[in-house]
């Protein structure tokens, strides 16, 4: 490496700290910037009560920092928050994350540089930015009408107010939303024993799973390496006899009809009343949204003291919440559950690159991006968990380990030539010829989620974790164009465009 770059990462999330490290260790110059107070992202926002991680712990962990006291083998949020906090303080990433600090706006220098607006006014010149904002991180909550009118109390799921009191088992809770966080929420509140009304506009599949805690031997096999690498054999072969094969969701065939049956017979064994049942069936087909996994929603939602509603909301008053029917269900306190813009991406920060095209711009007809990771026109502006990110069917650190490893490669042909780069347009609309040839042939485009964009294009990886792994293996110079050289860059030879790096990634994930 001729010199080391300066890189500015926006986020202190999971994506944040996995990429900090691994700069931190090639001795660039880096600088995170989180907007909030303590590092984790979604984890550190996210608090409510039930909150754990739907993937097995073990594979949630970075590959490089294994844990050996996780108390589940889904582990409560606030056992991964304090994971990743943990992780920043002893890799030394503290003194590198600027709290408390948002970035407003990025824009490219022709002198080849790119100049960070904070939220104080001030501003911080970089060689790259990287943006690890993550994709559960602007609330969505729906502009009902009445709401402001609310004589209780409410809030997104995502700022949980720990100024009420659980113990209170006189509140009475309206939870909206069905996705992973509504059934987490209901869960938790319906088993403490408080009164739940739960607004389920459309029932959503869900997977009946077990969490059990760690025991004393597990703890003990996972800190032997021989013993835990075949501990995680044997648990990736289960997953597959209760998850299914990871094709199902990707091919129509055998394995989809077979999930299809079990995810009914689930539900079947779960709720005996077949017209209670019918109305907890979805109308798609299992796989079209994120399935979440629970180990008793349905026992919960069928005690006396948690009241499913069949609707969406028509408008709030101040008592409570007015169904599609008209009928009025006082609560206490409104709980909206109803996720996230997961294609805000890092809005609202502005970019503006080369020529003063803005990110906004290039994305007018739709989001793009060259393997989740770069967009055309924006050089050394690159993107972790980006557009087209396998978010549904692999885990954050496997995601990670490849992207990762990937961009220090081509970090170090930056910092070897002084040159930025950016993909092509052609090698970023081959990537997206790619994906969308293999779309139509998933779940994901069997119906309505949040994966899609306006225009009705899911954005996600319809590929396997081996074709994942495969794209990054090989950094290809061609893919990529070159802009000016900045100007404190040294003097070295600039990269050919043909020019193939292997692969050395940081770090592998189950």
């Amino acid at each position: 490496m001729t010199r080391p770059l300066s890189v500015a990462v926006i986020g202190a999330g999971m994506s944040g700290v996995f990429i900090g490290h691994h700069l931190k260790s090639a001795g660039h110059e880096v600088t995170i910037y989180e907007k909030r107070s303590a590092v984790g992202g979604t984890w550190d926002a996210n608090t409510y009560p039930g909150l754990h991680v739907d993937v097995l712990t073990r594979n949630y962990e970075f590959p490089f920092a294994r844990r050996h006291h996780w108390s589940k083998h889904y582990a409560p949020g606030s056992e991964v928050r304090s994971y990743l906090q943990d992780f920043a303080r002893s890799a030394g990433l503290l003194p590198h994350v600027r709290f408390n600090t948002e970035v407003t706006a990025a824009v490219w220098r022709d002198e080849g540089c790119w100049v960070l607006t904070l939220d104080d006014g001030t501003t911080g010149v970089f060689d790259i930015v990287v943006s690890a904002t993550g994709f559960l991180r602007m609330p969505r909550i729906p502009n009902t009408p009445g709401r402001d009118s609310f004589a209780g109390r409410q809030f997104h799921s995502s700022a949980w107010d720990h100024s009420i009191d659980l113990r209170d088992k006189g509140i009475r809770y309206g939870v909206v939303g069905t996705g992973s966080s509504g059934v987490q929420i209901v869960t938790a509140l319906g088993r403490m024993g408080h009164d739940v009304t739960h607004f389920i506009r459309s029932p959503q599949w869900m997977q009946v799973k077990p969490n059990p805690n760690y025991t004393w031997w597990e703890k003990a096999v996972l800190r032997i390496p021989p013993l835990a690498k075949r501990y995680d054999q044997r648990m990736a072969e289960k997953r597959v006899k209760t998850d299914g094969t990871e094709t199902w969701k990707l091919v129509d065939g055998p394995d989809r009809e077979e999930m299809n049956r079990r995810f009914a017979k689930m539900l079947e064994d779960a709720i005996p009343d077949p017209q209670l049942r019918a109305k907890f069936t979805p109308t798609e087909p299992p796989g079209v949204k994120r399935i979440a996994k629970t180990p008793d929603y349905y026992r919960v939602v069928q005690q006396p003291n948690v009241h499913p509603v069949f609707s969406g909301v028509r408008r709030v008053e101040p008592t409570g919440l007015v169904d599609d029917e008209g009928s009025l269900h006082e609560v206490d306190v409104v709980v909206w559950a109803t996720g996230f813009d997961a294609h805000a991406y890092m809005r609202p920060m502005s970019v503006t690159g080369p020529d003063g095209v803005t990110l906004d711009d290039a994305w007018r007809d739709g989001v793009k991006a060259f393997r989740a990771i770069g967009v055309p026109r924006f050089p050394n502006f690159f993107l972790l968990c980006g557009p087209f990110a396998p978010i549904n069917s692999l885990t954050i650190p496997t995601t990670l380990a490849h992207e990762v490893g990937y961009l220090m490669r081509l970090f170090d042909v930056i910092a070897d030539t002084g040159v930025a780069y950016a993909p092509t347009e052609e090698a970023t609309q081959a990537f997206l010829d790619d994906v969308a040839a293999a779309l139509p042939g998933t779940t994901f485009a069997l119906g309505d989620n949040w994966y899609s964009q306006r225009v009705g294009v899911p954005i996600i990886w319809p590929f396997t974790r081996a074709k994942h792994e495969q794209q990054y293996e090989v950094l290809s110079m061609s893919d990529f164009e070159a802009y000016p050289p900045a100007a404190s860059a040294g003097d070295g030879e600039t990269q050919p465009q043909d020019a193939v790096i292997p692969a050395r990634r940081p770090g592998r994930s189950g």
